[in-house]
């Protein structure tokens, strides 16, 4: 069982892993797919003054191509990946990093380093979409780095001036994330593996210290004093142990099969007695109709307590069944607690999107801000004062975007823990049920308790009419002493066999052979209905 919840554990972080590495791709798929149709947009705009007249078509090629030049996105800062644009054919017409390729024909001659020809395979996949929007994965180093990783690509076409628009993101860093967040849960896992062990070996040490030794000694110690051997040698065991418990036991038994063997001898011997005895029978059944008279006293006495038993089990019964009122009310509050933490969890995922809402919108002003401050340089010494504030206006809306990703984490970590307390009160309701459910069987319980303590009373008031009839029996008692010489006679046979019985104990070494183990019950049951004189003093024991 321990080794199972371990393996799950261990299931459940890696498959949070992978689900972590989904979202974090997701994202930046996103973010990518957000920063180039924002670069999509300032070019259609463009586009649009173009076809409106407002401004030739060269001019404002040159104007677009100038706005995502020095447009940046991504990194801590915002200022990482850049855009490019290129013909459908494979012409360069802007490249922030490689301006050399602008206005080169560059067909076949940009490629990744898996050799393969990124222009033609964007174009290839531009023709085949629907849209004119895809996803190209490819593979390139890192500036200052000879190794391959993975880089996604996401081009826009932009359709009447044959460019394609697009930029693109490392993802290889996720993989890294996610590398070094398994080998941290790894190491958590191992160290709750080692804690589990050792609170398990703390636990067995416990165990056998409570038994005194190892279980199979126990168990030999027990085997051999059910098969009668009161001479097996006990382990040395600490004091409290269940070890020392059983020696003492056996030690205990060992007396009381020396002291019944004793007994029974002089029950044999008191057995002539009791035939000597009987002619003084007669002569102590006044005796005995005094006695009955004290009994029949003490019996009123336990009506009334056996009463008093029945009005405690009424009101017992009460109080559990307002018990199980209240553990219902409990189970229905949990209920309401479980759906108010439904409610929390699905208020925190419309935050989340509307936090993504915001993201969007700080993005934009970070664009129009891009805007405003092209058109602010190219109005000169005018335009000074109108850069300034559209470098703020940029400014903010950058912390913007970043306290929006930073909410939208802290909402994502709250989805996490209303998700964890919701299974937690619905433990909790699983449990309330559970717990009406006990008391509903203690209340089923107490009022069986209560029916019994009615038939009890019953039974003593037909005991009170039977102590009324032995007292009559006991001006017959004289006829029976013939009986009770009889009877001693019986007592005589049976102190026999229970010295037979006993004999099955082996004590100091003494091995008798004993009757088959189906006489034991019967042989000592017999004496007792004998002596029908001795009844009147039998009686209460049973009873109280």
């Amino acid at each position: 069982m321990l080794a199972t919840a371990l393996v799950a554990l261990l299931f459940m972080a890696v498959s949070s892993l992978l689900q972590q590495r989904s979202q974090i791709i997701e994202s930046r798929r996103e973010l990518l797919t957000t920063a180039v149709q924002s670069a999509h947009s300032i070019v259609a705009s463009y586009q649009a003054k173009a076809a409106s007249g407002a401004m030739p078509v060269e001019e404002a090629q040159k104007a677009a191509k100038d706005a995502l030049r020095v447009s940046r996105f991504g990194g801590p800062e915002g200022k990482t990946e850049y855009f490019y644009i290129w013909t459908l054919d494979s012409k360069g017409v802007m490249h922030p990093i490689k301006p050399e390729w602008e206005g080169q024909d560059m067909a076949g001659k940009v490629k990744d380093g898996a050799g393969t020809d990124i222009l033609k395979q964007i174009s290839t996949a531009l023709n085949a979409s629907s849209n004119g929007r895809v996803f190209v994965p490819t593979m390139f180093a890192r500036p200052g780095s000879q190794s391959l990783v993975p880089k996604l690509q996401y081009v826009i076409r932009v359709d009447g001036w044959n460019w394609m628009v697009g930029s693109g993101l490392y993802t290889d860093d996720i993989d890294q994330l996610v590398r070094k967040t398994l080998l941290s849960n790894l190491a958590i896992v191992l160290v709750v593996m080692l804690v589990v062990g050792g609170v398990g070996l703390l636990v067995t040490r416990s165990v056998l210290r409570q038994i005194g030794g190892e279980p199979i000694d126990a168990i030999a110690v027990m085997s051999e004093v059910a098969q009668g051997n009161l001479d097996t040698p006990i382990p040395d065991a600490p004091a409290g142990s269940l070890l020392d418990g059983l020696g003492r036991m056996v030690v205990s038994l060992r007396q009381l099969v020396t002291e019944v063997r004793s007994a029974t001898e002089s029950i044999a011997t008191a057995s002539s007695e009791i035939a000597q005895g009987n002619n003084d029978l007669a002569h102590r059944t006044e005796d005995t109709a005094s006695n009955l008279q004290s009994t029949a006293s003490s019996m009123e006495e336990l009506t009334s307590t056996v009463r008093q038993t029945s009005d405690s089990a009424q009101t017992a019964n009460q109080m559990a069944t307002s018990a199980a009122t209240v553990a219902a009310r409990g189970g229905e509050v949990v209920s309401r607690v479980v759906a108010t933490m439904q409610d929390i969890n699905a208020s925190s995922n419309k935050i989340s999107d509307i936090i993504g809402v915001i993201d969007g919108i700080a993005f934009q002003t970070n664009i129009l801000a891009l805007n405003a401050a092209v058109e602010a340089a190219r109005a000169g010494e005018q335009g000074r004062g109108f850069a300034v504030v559209a470098s703020e206006v940029r400014s903010l809306a950058q912390r913007s975007a970043e306290a929006a990703k930073e909410i939208k984490a802290l909402i994502g970590a709250s989805v996490e823990k209303v998700e964890s307390g919701t299974q937690l009160v619905g433990n909790a309701g699983a449990t309330m049920t559970e717990i009406v459910e006990s008391v509903q069987r203690v209340t089923d319980i107490i009022g069986e308790i209560r029916s019994a303590t009615s038939e009890q009373s019953q039974g003593i008031a037909q005991v009170n009419t039977a102590m009324n009839q032995l007292d009559q029996m006991t001006q017959q008692n004289s006829a029976l002493v013939e009986q009770s010489t009889a009877a001693a006679d019986s007592l005589r046979e049976q102190a026999m066999k229970l010295t037979q019985v006993v004999a099955l104990f082996r004590v100091n070494g003494s091995n008798a052979s004993a009757p088959a183990p189906t006489r034991r019950p019967a042989t000592p049951a017999a004496p007792r209905p004998a002596p029908a004189p001795a009844r009147t003093g039998a009686t209460r024991p049973p009873l109280v």
